[in-house]
């Protein structure tokens, strides 16, 4: 890994810098950023050029209730409703599944709008676990922050991208061709070509992505406002006969149903979504956790409902037996014009990518400034103001993703390896509850809500690993463990290859870059 700046300056250091004058960039209204003039190069002790740009408020509540809709409704509300009910065996224990996720999701994202507002970072989980465990001990929070840093940059923002894009693939192409419906490899090479086109625009403006997100937004929940009132519709006509006796069969096995909550949870992910750029919030204090308090119950109603929607057209085992749950749905309801069902589907999919790779980035660039990354993805693009180097990896590793197409594997490790990290985030939220005692705190969750959430993590992570171990579950185990080995000689002993440092000259050179300045 590339030397990089972190932000853990001495004060003198930091005083310095914050006495650097602020300079408007004359593109910066058009892409949200604004440049910093850094007269002390010295200080920072990098090859990067002497020119900052930070990324600018933006973002106010609407926005923020939007990025966090535009990231949570994707796909899954379309495609998951079989794993939920699969492992629930009942209609009646499948809908309190989903609603129990969308409250796991809403204490979750309140207790990452507590530590967000004592540490005002983007990056989340990196900045958290740096900081938040770091203050209780210093190296154990940098080893985890690298950790996430490495398992989300390898891992995690790569397979949703990937899941996401397969199923706007598929579902677009399903709703354009005929009957026989797109082969795979069709699917694979435009949800390929899908990644590039949303580089592109995230490589393009930061503005054009965040409005790009709003108008996706309107489409999704237009969308599933359809399903329900169709449902309701059909409600209120006596289609019941599918939600009496919602119980019959349900599961005994506690540990079993670990998996249905992994299905209903990745519906549901995106929850801490804002916290990927509360850098770039007109007013972090208020919008972060009114944003959260606002979309999630919003969006759990509509999971909800949606769910009920479904059980007036399909039976158990017709839900089972489906491979696209709305579809067949659709089928019934629409009748041919399931088609532009089938189109909305993948533009929602599509939105939740977008957003998906919005929030990549944030983790990339906040990774590199603490050295976790090259310092190459510490910068922004001089001109555009974009966090290029962040999106393009992103992008680049997406793709990679995209051609093992079994999609649940990509859900079920995604799962595994995310709430290993979100229960360690819990965690430091509590850390912060006495190592941070004098932050101001807008919003503050009892310690028993937190010690609760972070049990549940717990058992999120060891229940599958007992039920059901596999080999996807091993995989990510070893890619997060691999990482370890770069961390020694990289981030704690700060080793620069002479390679490495010709890499970051060219490609800062190359693609006209400047670093990116922390403000808060």
């Amino acid at each position: 890994m590339g030397k990089s700046v972190s932000p853990d300056l001495s004060k003198a250091e930091s005083d310095s810098i914050h006495r650097h004058r602020h300079v408007q960039s004359p593109s910066s209204k058009n892409q949200g950023l604004s440049v910093i003039s850094n007269s002390q190069p010295d200080v920072l002790n990098s090859t990067l050029p002497t020119v900052e740009v930070t990324l600018q408020r933006h973002l106010g509540l609407f926005s923020g209730v939007c990025f966090i809709v535009g990231v949570i409704i994707g796909s899954g509300i379309f495609i998951s409703p079989k794993g939920v009910l699969e492992h629930t065996h009942s209609v009646g224990a499948c809908l309190i599944v989903w609603a129990i996720c969308g409250l796991l999701a809403l204490l979750g994202a309140l207790c990452y709008a507590e530590i967000g507002t004592v540490i005002p970072r983007n990056g989340a989980e990196v900045a958290y676990l740096k900081e938040g465990i770091g203050s209780v001990h210093e190296r154990t929070g940098d080893v985890l922050a690298y950790l996430f840093n490495w398992t989300n940059a390898i891992i995690l923002r790569p397979a949703s991208l990937a899941v996401l894009t397969l199923t706007f693939s598929e579902y677009f192409l399903a709703g354009i061709m005929d009957d026989c419906g797109p082969p795979s490899e069709l699917v694979q090479m435009f949800a390929i070509f899908t990644i590039i086109m949303l580089i592109n625009v995230s490589s393009l403006s930061v503005s054009a992505a965040n409005h790009l997100n709003i108008v996706f937004v309107i489409c999704k929940v237009l969308t599933i406002l359809t399903v329900i009132v169709a449902g309701l519709v059909r409600v209120l006509q006596g289609h019941t006969k599918y939600l009496e006796n919602g119980f019959a069969g349900t599961t005994k096995n506690p540990l079993g149903i670990a998996f249905a909550f992994y299905s209903g949870l990745w519906a549901y992910d995106g929850w801490n979504s804002l916290n990927t750029v509360t850098e770039e919030l007109k007013n972090p204090q208020r919008d972060l956790w009114l944003s959260i308090a606002l979309a999630l119950p919003a969006v759990t109603v509509l999971y909800v409902l949606t769910n009920i929607s479904y059980f007036t057209v399909l039976s158990k085992a017709a839900l089972l037996s489906s491979t696209a749950v709305a579809v067949t749905w659709g089928e019934v309801i629409l009748g041919r014009a399931v088609r532009a069902l089938l189109i909305l589907i993948s533009i929602s999919a599509l939105g939740s990518a977008n957003g998906t790779l919005i929030a990549a980035a944030r983790y990339s660039m906040v990774g590199a400034q603490y050295g976790y990354l090259p310092e190459v993805f510490a910068c922004i693009h001089s001109k555009r103001l974009t966090p290029l180097p962040g999106i393009v990896l992103q992008g680049f590793i997406g793709i990679l993703f995209c051609l093992p197409i079994d999609i649940s594997s990509l859900i079920d490790l995604f799962n595994f390896a995310a709430w290993i990290f979100y229960g360690l985030t819990f965690f430091a939220t509590l850390c912060c509850k006495f190592t941070k005692k004098d932050a101001k705190r807008v919003i503050s969750i009892p310690i028993p809500l937190i010690v609760v959430i972070i049990l549940i993590s717990i058992y999120l992570v060891i229940a599958p690993v007992i039920s059901k171990p596999s080999i996807g579950l091993l995989v990510a185990t070893t890619i997060m463990l691999v990482g370890l080995v770069f961390y020694y000689p990289f981030v704690y002993r700060k080793m620069e290859l002479n390679i490495m440092k010709k890499f970051n000259t060219f490609l800062i050179t190359f693609f006209d870059l400047q670093r990116a300045q922390v403000d808060i």
